[in-house]
């Protein structure tokens, strides 16, 4: 026997080698692919499933071969229903308990939107997104579910962790990587999106993509990559894939367990030794660039050695393409102004070749003039959903790469950050009196810092801190993914008190007056407690979990804060009604539809609503109208920003009005 040829047998299940044929040798190894328990929902029947998992080797009736024994298994996400909160994440993982093999889990839009999992995560695998090796395959759990928002998102802090992945894999690695949402679905905000995800995954051996979320077993192609859909634990068409590479051969078979049990043969190919794509070298303008309004709109991309039978093409905004121009291996794109408004654009390179493989690059760019002009830009390092926080000639910003940035608000320069063991989505607080900068993290801690960027004092909350604190009477209010509503000393971080009254996550900032406190949860009620003592006052659910039908708890007031004025409570749920309440009792004052976002005024005396169905109105105390502006909004529960006597808002759309 060849000595190379036995000492990569010889490695076992950590080893690869080339065949004869130009191919990879991968040793034989079988693995699970289960998705969306959505525990506890149809416990009975995910313990049903599970106990169905074969224990030895597993033969695959459709092509009557079998393979070895389950070595591992990946679960693709909405592991939970409402997230992992009130003994669920142990619940869902008491399902495995009699599971000998190991389990790997990731998120989806069900376990982050209510309660995100991601300190879960991490606790059990070391970081939201993760890799592992079995018999030379490269595993990565991705999560493209967002903190505490049902829509999926490719973050940022995502992507850069994958290209420092990518950058230790050899290109003739294969990758199967794991995540919840197809990656051709119309979910994500847009196609720049996801291309930034399936551009990088052109550039290395992905062999395999594992999704769920559509609670159905299928094999399609997306981008030119294989991709495989896991079905579900429950349901019409429960089951699992099972997952093997038996003689350099991948294959997925989807063991239905509904019915009479049929085998379905999803996928059947040998592994390849290399990505099949194009390499591409160098885009210039890059990604993110501002281009004067006079500047040419002209892109030069140099490519690696390509077949002469390749063809390029440009396509901006997913609306105008052309061809574009070659140079050896250097290929350029000319635009024309014409009819181009300011403001950011999508530019998408496609390069194809005679076997109808397409290999594709997307960039975006910022046209400026206009309205707006971009005095300065800055990357963070992390996606972005906290506010930013103007004080003093800084701006202060939190990010998902877990860090708190200041930055100088009239040159960008990035001054200092803070780093954190979670995610930072709050907005960032500035004490006038003390001078301290307020801000929680998902690791559980709200902080204090200096304008130095120094930490003045941390206190730990016990749960995840997704929601902005709020400085009332002297203190430091904050609410925490636990359900808990705290009051600290501003100045030490000292606990004052907690109440631990609300029975699920709270995400967002709460609002104060007339010596009460109050929040909105994701338990269906708005509670208003004692600002001195932490006493509950009254709770009452919203308008929404009143809704006939369906979880109430899904519509809970937990999307955006409450706003006060005067004596009375705004209130808007995910059922899109605002409520108008007492402050004082909380009694139900007023109710109207399509309304998904609160902010008070200034100075307390208005509150501005932000509407589903593209307007914004301004309303007394008393929910009566002052005026209505129609504006692009969306459905998005981000609340109105009120400054220098503008209301600013931000839609869905990447619109500013």
């Amino acid at each position: 026997m060849n000595r190379r040829l036995l000492l990569s047998l010889t490695l076992g299940l950590g080893a690869l080698c080339l065949a004869a044929s130009g191919g990879l040798c991968a040793p034989d190894f079988t693995f699970l692919h289960i998705t969306d328990p959505h525990y506890p929902h149809a416990a009975a029947q995910s313990v049903a499933t599970i106990a169905a998992i074969p224990s030895g080797p597993v033969h695959l009736t459709p092509i009557d071969v079998t393979v070895p024994a389950l070595s591992f298994a990946v679960v693709t996400g909405d592991l939970n229903e409402f997230g992992g909160g009130s003994g669920w994440w142990e619940g869902y993982k008491g399902l495995w308990s009699d599971t000998s093999i190991p389990i790997f889990h990731l998120l989806g839009n069900h376990d982050n939107t209510w309660d995100c999992g991601r300190s879960r995560i991490r606790r059990e695998h070391g970081d939201a997104f993760y890799a592992f090796e079995r018999a030379g395959v490269k595993f990565i759990a991705w999560d493209t579910a967002s903190p505490q928002d049902p829509r999926p998102s490719i973050a940022t802090e995502a992507l850069l962790w994958l290209r420092d992945e990518f950058a230790k894999t050899p290109p003739e690695q294969p990758i199967m990587l794991a995540c919840h949402h197809p990656l051709d679905g119309r979910e994500f905000s847009s196609s720049y999106d996801r291309a930034r995800l399936l551009d990088l995954l052109q550039t290395r051996n992905v062999a395999l993509l594992m999704v769920g979320h559509g609670h159905n077993a299928r094999a399609w192609k997306v981008a030119g990559i294989d991709m495989v859909m896991g079905g579900s634990t429950w349901g019409g068409k429960r089951g699992f894939n099972v997952v093997s590479i038996k003689d350099n051969v991948l294959r997925v078979c989807y063991q239905n367990l509904t019915g009479e049990g049929v085998q379905e043969m999803l996928l059947e190919k040998p592994l390849s030794r290399r990505s099949p794509f194009l390499p591409v070298r160098e885009i210039v303008p890059q990604d993110g660039s501002v281009l004067a309004p006079h500047e040419p709109l002209r892109w030069d991309v140099q490519a690696g050695r390509t077949p002469n039978s390749t063809t390029g093409k440009w396509v901006l905004d997913d609306d105008a393409s052309g061809e574009m121009g070659r140079w050896g291996n250097t290929w350029t794109a000319q635009l024309s102004r014409d009819g181009l408004a300011p403001g950011a654009h999508r530019l998408r390179f496609e390069w194809a070749v005679s076997d109808g493989l397409v290999t594709s690059r997307t960039v975006c760019f910022w046209l400026d003039g206009g309205p707006c002009t971009v005095a300065w830009k800055n990357q963070l390092s992390g996606s972005c959903q906290s506010t930013p926080t103007l004080a003093d000639g800084r701006v202060y910003v939190g990010a998902n790469d877990g860090c708190l940035y200041a930055f100088d608000a009239a040159s960008g320069e990035l001054l200092w950050r803070v780093i954190t063991a979670g995610e930072v989505r709050s907005q960032p607080i500035v004490d006038g009196e003390t001078g301290l900068i307020y801000f929680g993290s998902a690791d559980g801690n709200l902080y204090a810092v200096h304008a130095d960027g120094t930490q003045a004092w941390r206190t730990d909350s016990g749960a995840p801190i997704y929601g902005s604190p709020l400085v009332a009477d002297g203190r430091v209010l904050v609410c925490n993914n636990g359900g808990d509503i705290l009051a600290l000393d501003k100045t030490t971080g000292t606990p004052i008190w907690r109440s631990t009254e609300p029975e699920y996550a709270i995400e967002t900032q709460p609002c104060a007056g007339n010596g009460l406190v109050f929040a909105g949860c994701w338990d269906r009620f708005i509670y208003a407690l004692d600002a001195t003592t932490g006493e509950l006052k009254w709770k009452v659910p919203s308008r929404g979990s009143e809704k006939p039908g369906g979880a109430a708890r899904y519509y809970s007031p937990g999307d955006c804060g409450p706003a006060f004025a005067e004596g009375k409570l705004f209130v808007a749920d995910r059922a899109y009604y605002l409520s108008v309440l007492d402050a004082a009792s909380g009694e139900r004052v007023m109710d109207e539809v399509r309304s998904v976002g609160v902010a008070s005024s200034a100075h307390g005396h208005f509150v501005y609503v932000r509407h589903s169905n593209g307007r914004v109105s301004k309303r007394r105390p008393d929910g009566s109208v002052v005026w209505t502006a129609k504006v692009p909004t969306g459905a998005i529960a981000a609340p109105p920003t009120i400054a220098k006597g503008r209301v600013l808002v931000l839609s869905n759309l990447g619109t500013l009005s």
